[in-house]
């Protein structure tokens, strides 16, 4: 990655890469991630990544055990993976308990492999998703019904969460009625099941993400299947987990994320020896949208275009359905349906980043349009695919600086934040040597946080386990679920205000990352285990309270900013409306369009003209927004807000009544 110093840079850059110059056509076919690393042997880490290893493939028990290979479940951690074990729900106390005596019941035989039956139906685990370590595993399989197996493979009852070692149901609805008795049984047939229309499967929901090469077709009997292509020397795989035959035809298939579901089929640039402009460098070739859109087709949630059929970006147009490339937008394939909080803008469920990083200001900046590939390694497996190092040219004669880069000891964000805005006294040279400068870099960063500097536990100075001064717990606190709450951080950078906590039943960024823990302060309150997800509850709105004190509209350290975007679309006039509710107690909210990038201030006056509050006052880009503006310390009477945006210029009235 290279950080360029100056905007007049930045516009060469931009306009270098502002029209993708691969040549890459059409007949072009997949080689397979082997024949990628025998030429590209520095980017053999991949291998180790989620991208690689998000499907298993488990015919037997031979990867048992075995991180990102094979099944990782061990509930009572004694060594044996818990189908091996004969694990019956029906028998233990579980999260399974309601579905007893029909709750499932796991199995491995040489014969018969992984099984889960429910009730007296019977399913074979083809394929495990997950098990890196990191959140959790589930188990696709194919379903033994009275008239023949399933082809596509579906997402059964049961995940284990790989943190807390325990089981838990998996869209419990999908498999058991309202009474808690199985919708399915040994007599049902396809046809009765496919009508249900009920479950998650693989060529519906997960294939988008996890195949490369992938189409996806209706046999004679209504079911879905997923292709996905076949690599150049099939021969090379045998027998690796993460590559196997998808659809029953005999042939091994590019599961997961290879190389070439980012980089486009690699044939003609193998066959044109190397050929560069024959393969997409996707920071090279395509403008940042391009490149930062290739990781939103997973990185969303929605459905395809135009019919809503799967949970994946696709053209599912009847007669010309098919899948994105490298350099497409993804609001071309995928209709966004997000699982927000109450505010609309803060992610309760996963797979979202790529809506926030463009609800977010570092997609729009003004200086350099911020790509995931500047923080995140596609082909690397350290920490969640971070980048581990940040080149840029910043010392005093202009040589690049090689920075060592982690989120957690705030390396990564400061090899871009450091000299200017409230860390214009911390260098690059600084940053790369961070042991030497910890000091010094505290004393800065603390300035900003008004909090002790420790952002990595092994400096708590009481022994904790505690963190404070950690850029991402503020900018980027885990509000999201995968497994367990909360375990998915944020992508918008916003530090999320205890007033939303109080306004929505929320998680803030100060509780959620800190004070609502066991060891950090609680002001008083007595927080539990179970009020960590009851954000409407007496504890949480409590603590809030005392939070506002020091974050909030009125804050002793911090103003809450008060504008947001309300969507991705951009307006062709600038406008401003009415604030709605008017007359109000104590707040309303004002609703602004700008059709470009421009400097925007919105500003209150009371009726004599005097100032009484700054809404906004800085760079937005395109978009329609809305400000809060909260008179809780304000007198009755009229007040004028005034919208300067570039030229533009427009006045309004609204009236505080109390």
């Amino acid at each position: 990655m290279k950080k360029i110093g100056t905007l007049l840079s930045a516009f060469l850059v931009a306009l270098m890469f502002s029209v993708a110059n691969f040549a890459q056509s059409s007949s072009a076919t997949y080689v397979g991630p082997k024949t990628c690393l025998t030429c590209h042997p520095d980017k053999a880490s991949w291998a180790n990544t989620l991208h690689a290893n998000g499907y298993s493939f488990v015919p037997n028990d031979s990867n048992s055990l075995v991180v990102e290979k094979g099944v990782v479940a061990d509930y009572d951690q004694n060594g044996t993976d818990d189908f091996k074990d004969g694990l019956d729900f029906n028998k233990i106390s579980s999260k399974f308990d309601q579905y007893k005596p029909n709750a499932p019941v796991l199995s491995y035989d040489a014969t018969n492999g992984y099984m889960i039956q429910v009730g007296d139906l019977k399913m074979k685990v083809f394929i495990t998703y997950g098990g890196s370590g990191f959140w959790k595993q589930r188990y696709m399989v194919k379903i033994m019904f009275k008239d023949g197996t399933t082809k596509n493979s579906y997402v059964s009852p049961v995940q284990y969460n790989e943190k807390t070692h325990e089981w838990v149901p998996y869209h419990p609805q999908n498999w058991y009625d309202a009474n808690n008795k199985p919708l399915y049984n040994a007599n049902t047939t396809i046809k009765e099941f496919l009508d249900m229309k009920k479950n998650k499967n693989l060529a519906g929901g997960c294939a988008g993400c996890h195949v490369t090469g992938l189409t996806v077709t209706k046999d004679a009997d209504g079911e879905w299947i997923a292709h996905g292509a076949t690599p150049m020397n099939p021969d090379q795989y045998k027998g690796d987990p993460s590559y196997f035959d998808l659809d029953g035809d005999g042939q091994i298939e590019l599961a997961n994320t290879t190389c070439e579901r980012c980089h486009g089929p690699g044939s003609e640039h193998v066959l044109g020896g190397g050929d560069t402009s024959k393969i997409i460098n996707p920071e090279k070739d395509l403008t940042v949208d391009q490149a930062n859109n290739i990781c939103g087709m997973c990185h969303s949630r929605g459905h395809s275009k135009p019919n809503g059929t799967f949970g994946f970006p696709y053209d599912d147009t009847p007669g010309a359905m098919h899948s994105w490339k490298p350099g497409d937008m993804v609001t071309d394939y995928y209709t966004f349906a997000p699982g927000n909080w109450g505010d609309d803008f803060t992610p309760e469920d996963h797979h979202q980043q790529f809506i926030d990083l463009y609800n977010s200001k570092k997609e729009h900046n003004p200086y350099e349009q911020v790509a995931c590939y500047d923080c995140h390694d596609p082909h690397g497996s350290k920490n969640e695919h971070m980048i581990v190092e940040s080149v840029d040219e910043e010392d005093a004669n202009g040589n690049p600086i090689t920075i060592p880069t982690d989120a957690d000891n705030n390396t990564l964000c400061l090899s871009c934040h450091s000299t200017h805005g409230d860390f214009a006294d911390i260098s690059k040279e600084m940053v790369k040597n961070y042991d030497a400068n910890k000091d010094s870099i505290g004393a800065v960063v603390s300035r900003h946080t008004h909090h002790p500097y420790f952002p990595e536990r092994k400096d708590d100075p009481d022994g904790k386990n505690r963190i404070a001064s950690r850029c991402i717990s503020c900018h980027m606190p885990k509000t999201a679920t995968s497994a367990v709450h909360y375990d998915v951080h944020t992508h918008n950078f916003q530090v999320i205000p205890p007033e939303k906590t109080k306004k929505y039943n929320m998680p803030n960024s100060c509780a959620v990352s800190c004070h609502a823990k066991a060891d950090y302060p609680h002001f008083g309150v007595n927080i539990t285990d179970a009020d960590f997800t009851d954000w409407s509850g007496t504890a949480q709105q409590t603590l809030a309270d005392s939070l506002m004190e020091y974050f909030g509209p009125n804050g002793k350290w911090w103003k809450v900013s008060s504008v947001h975007m309300v969507d991705l679309k951009t307006p062709k006039n600038f406008s401003l409306s009415q604030n709605y509710p008017n007359p109000f107690n104590p707040t309303t909210r004002i609703n602004f369009s700008i059709p470009q990038q421009t400097h925007v201030r919105l500003v209150v006056y009371d009726a004599l003209g005097n100032q009484v509050d700054v809404l906004f006052n800085g760079v937005k880009p395109a978009g329609n927004y809305f400000a809060e503006w909260n008179a809780s310390k304000y007198a009755s009477g009229v007040y004028i807000y005034r919208l300067e945006a570039g030229n533009f210029v427009q006045v309004k009235k609204m009236m505080l009544l109390k």
